[in-house]
């Protein structure tokens, strides 16, 4: 029986993504130069070190005569080897499930991951998707080549949003698990400012190369309701009576861009990038045009 991957990416933009590079900006362990490229195996590869396996690491380069010696498991690391592991922390808290007039935030951020997810299978890289809320949630790690999109696709579609936003205690626990440095990318509304720096300075300090990426639907950045609201808090459930007059809608949009421009100063003074996705732009065009102007893709 043939199976078929859910519609998260059309075939025609899978095409385009095999001449997009995913770019990273730090020396990190394997990467050669500014951009994210494929790693090399077959004879002639110059031994370099060793290091400790990590969750999620390729174990074709497990070094099992070091094992049987040690007990402890370690990666053989080559001089031409060029292999960045990439791992997708998706918000699937309660606020990335708004539908509004355009398509739902966390159907966008999973289409983001896929995209993500891809660009490192292409490149034979390892990719995890770990989805979190109030904490982490159990991870998909694959690797092997564009033929493992299949499952990450899968694993996607099954999951929803429910629960308040805890990016650093899930950021603290990503830490925990996957010790090794990488390309570490957050899709989220990060409707959590406080613990959002406190995550930032984390990665900052474990060394990995981050990009933001928040998504919000139009309706959160111009609100369209008049009059006298009380609005409720879907993580939370507080409730605040608002009077949505002209006046304080043009606060609360002066208010929002504020705040989306307190993350990308939050990425960028700790080394990190920043892109700001709104649903109303088709997904393909925000990979394509923003990703790029946001030098994460090239």
């Amino acid at each position: 029986m043939v199976m078929t991957a859910p519609l998260l990416l059309d075939r025609e933009f899978l095409k385009t993504l095999e001449e997009v590079t995913l770019l990273c900006r730090n020396n990190l362990v394997g990467a050669v130069g500014a951009e994210h490229r494929s790693r090399t195996h077959g004879p002639g590869l110059e031994f370099t070190d060793y290091r400790r396996y990590s969750f999620g690491d390729d174990p074709r380069s497990l070094d099992w005569s070091a094992y049987l010696r040690l007990g402890k498991l370690f990666l053989k690391i080559y001089e031409t080897e060029q292999h960045i592991p990439v791992r997708i922390l998706l918000d699937r808290s309660e606020s990335m499930d708004c539908e509004g007039a355009n398509e739902s935030k966390f159907l966008y951020a999973r289409r983001l991951a896929a995209t993500f997810a891809y660009l490192a299978l292409l490149h034979l890289d390892t990719a995890a998707v770990l989805p979190f809320a109030e904490r982490l949630d159990k991870p998909l790690v694959v690797s092997g080549g564009r033929d493992r999109l299949w499952p990450v696709l899968q694993f996607l579609s099954e999951q929803s949003c429910g629960g308040g936003t805890g990016l650093f205690r899930a950021v603290k626990e990503f830490m925990g698990n996957f010790t090794s440095r990488g390309i570490v990318i957050v899709i989220s509304d990060f409707f959590d400012e406080q613990g959002c720096e406190r995550a930032v300075e984390m990665l900052r300090s474990g060394g990995h190369d981050f990009v933001l990426v928040q998504v919000h639907s139009p309706e959160e950045q111009h609100p369209s309701a008049v009059g006298e609201l009380i609005l409720e808090d879907v993580e939370t459930g507080a409730q605040r009576t608002v009077d949505c007059s002209p006046q304080s809608t043009a606060l609360y949009e002066r208010r929002f861009l504020e705040f989306s421009a307190r993350l990308r100063q939050l990425a960028l003074r700790n080394g990190g990038r920043y892109a700001r996705a709104v649903t109303s732009i088709a997904y393909q065009d925000f990979v394509l045009r923003g990703l790029r102007s946001g030098q994460v893709l090239a």
